[in-house]
């Protein structure tokens, strides 16, 4: 694998660039369609491909620290990259065949968004109301609506997962390879080009962060899919990137905040007369917080590379065949708790950071040219994805009880009457 020292020199022009108007964007609601550009010109989007399918080869705690490393410049376009990376992992659990072909569009540039969820008012959780069928040409077609399609209206391809009409999909693996797990048969991930006539993309995603993300909606009208492929397994590696990624934006994020409050309390000149030093950077009560808000910033993140580590554990024990799969799985299992536990610390001490910081500044703090309101807005938002209550108590259960995590898959409304 390659390393993390060299893919961070090699993209961090890009990166810088992608930092470049940030904060206007953020004004104005520019979607980051330049600056994601500028990352796709520079061969990013095939970080984590690995490099016998020609890509650069970064492992899991590799993307997850370059992930933090973009979000602390701007977490709308890492959020894009996230739901890219979401579909290379898925990608790479597919059959050989499939594999190959989508990898191999990921190396020549395309990029990828997600439409996972269904539109409120949509099916039950584990149920899609957004359906693929065949046509009369035998092309599957998808119709339906999506929403948290983050990405997509960047994107080449989106995967959108759906149910089936009419036919099965037959898993590659048998039951003793997947370790008595079977992939449901009608269900799929459709991989459907962005750019046709019967795909809408609609940036009506109205939250109060991640406002630059396209996380709105795509409507699907009998939208022609370029292939079906099997929904990851709930006990491989790509539910624990899709927890993990979530996180790393958020430790990002918090990195952000502090970087720029350290930034205004070493120029602050303006002081109160209750304060214990003539300047606001030399003031011990100050310095007290910052280094509180330091360690929880560094907690968080060493958080997020201890699972990346957990999973790249599993994957160099993957490199055989047969007995190795339970290994990836006990190793996806220790990783997903891993996640879950960085749920009671991650969000918390990300947002601690992104109010406290105030603390440390005076009322000009909040000035609206500044716009340091946007990451604890951002923060918020992303922690409020998945419940982080369901995964610590999870966590709790794997720690006392051994029993193993449950990814999430899906969501949606209960019935009425149930």
């Amino acid at each position: 694998m390659t390393t993390y020292a060299t893919l961070a020199a090699r993209y961090a022009d890009a990166f810088d660039s992608v930092a470049h108007g940030e904060r206007a964007r953020e004004a104005g609601r520019h979607l980051p369609f330049a600056a994601l550009g500028e990352l796709q010109a520079a061969g990013f989007g095939k970080v984590g491909v690995p490099e016998d399918a020609g890509g650069e080869g970064g492992g899991s705690e590799t993307v997850l620290r370059l992930l933090m490393d973009l979000a602390a410049r701007d977490v709308n376009t890492a959020h894009v990259w996230r739901s890219h990376l979401v579909f290379i992992a898925t990608a790479m659990d597919q059959a050989p065949a499939r594999r190959e072909r989508w990898l191999r569009h990921i190396v020549d540039g395309d990029w990828a968004g997600s439409a996972l969820a269904e539109r409120a008012g949509g099916a039950a959780p584990g149920r899609a109301a957004t359906l693929a069928s065949r046509d009369e040409g035998g092309t599957w077609v998808v119709r339906g609506q999506k929403y948290y399609a983050t990405g997509s209206a960047f994107a080449t391809w989106t995967a959108a997962t759906v149910g089936i009409e009419g036919a099965d999909l037959v898993s590659r693996r048998n039951s003793k390879r997947a370790g008595g797990a079977v992939r449901e048969p009608d269900r799929a991930v459709a991989v459907v080009r962005v750019r046709q006539p019967r795909v809408g993309i609609k940036d009506d995603w109205d939250g109060f962060g991640q406002r630059l993300t396209a996380t709105g909606s795509v409507v699907l009208d009998d939208a022609a899919a370029e292939e079906l492929l099997e929904v990851p397994r709930q006990d491989g590696p790509v539910p624990v990137l899709m927890e993990a990624t979530l996180l790393a934006l958020q430790a990002g994020i918090g990195r952000a905040a502090l970087t720029e409050g350290t930034q205004l309390l070493r120029q602050r000149r303006r002081t109160f007369n209750t304060g214990t030093a003539a300047l606001p950077k030399d003031d011990p009560q100050l310095l007290e917080i910052m280094g509180q808000l330091a360690g929880r910033q560094a907690a968080a993140e060493l958080m997020v590379r201890e699972i990346g580590r957990l999973l790249d554990e599993g994957q160099d024990g993957a490199d055989g065949a047969g007995p190795a799969e339970a290994d990836v799985v006990a190793a996806s299992a220790e990783a997903m708790a891993a996640a879950y536990r960085a749920q009671a610390v991650v969000p918390e001490a990300v947002l601690e950071v992104c109010t406290r910081i105030f603390d440390t500044l005076g009322a000009s703090a909040t000035s609206a040219t500044l716009r340091l309101d946007r990451h604890w807005r951002n923060a918020r938002t992303l922690a409020t994805h998945d419940p982080a209550a369901f995964k610590v108590r999870m966590a709790g259960d794997w720690l006392v009880n051994g029993t193993p995590p449950t990814a999430y898959t899906s969501a949606g409304e209960v019935p009425e009457g149930d």
